[in-house]
């Protein structure tokens, strides 16, 4: 691989790991700004889209870090795959069925790993709809008991 598309691979991927570690910042900071503001609460029915964002955000966050632990075994994988492809390696010869059923592995851990990513931006985004309708829940709520009150 010539110089200029190893520095973009490697742009590519430190963009990548920052996308990541953001949405896990974004999840984990979701849960706590909940949990604050449920600190006082009661268990009613009302809490239950609330309770149902936290655990969308967890989810986010469990996919967030499984995507990191299989993105960092895929580039081993792929390293000692390269290895072995240029015979370097000292324990795989560059066997032609070999190297083009490591690369089908490959290919599919790929898949993995983005799959994982979609996962932890999808629940990202689901807690959040959860928080909203919450919120909204609770503002009705709030504005039922005043008319009763008047």
């Amino acid at each position: 691989m010539s110089d200029g598309r190893v520095e973009l691979h490697k742009a590519l991927r430190e963009a990548h790991e920052k996308y990541t570690y953001f949405l896990l910042a974004a999840s984990g900071a979701a849960m706590a700004f909940a949990t604050t503001q449920a600190q006082a609460a009661t268990v009613t029915l009302s809490k239950l889209p609330l309770a149902l964002a936290v655990v969308s955000w967890a989810l986010s966050f469990f996919f967030g870090c499984r995507q990191i632990g299989r993105s960092n075994n895929f580039l081993w994988q792929n390293f000692q795959y390269l290895r072995m492809k240029a015979g370097d390696h000292p324990n795989f010869p560059p066997d032609p069925r070999l190297v083009a059923a490591i690369s089908e592995d490959l290919e599919a851990e790929s898949r993995r790993v983005g799959r994982y990513g979609a996962w932890q931006l999808n629940f990202l985004f689901v807690g959040a709809i959860f928080y909203i309708v919450w919120h909204v829940t609770e503002m009705y709520l709030r504005t039922a008991m005043i008319g009763v009150f008047h």
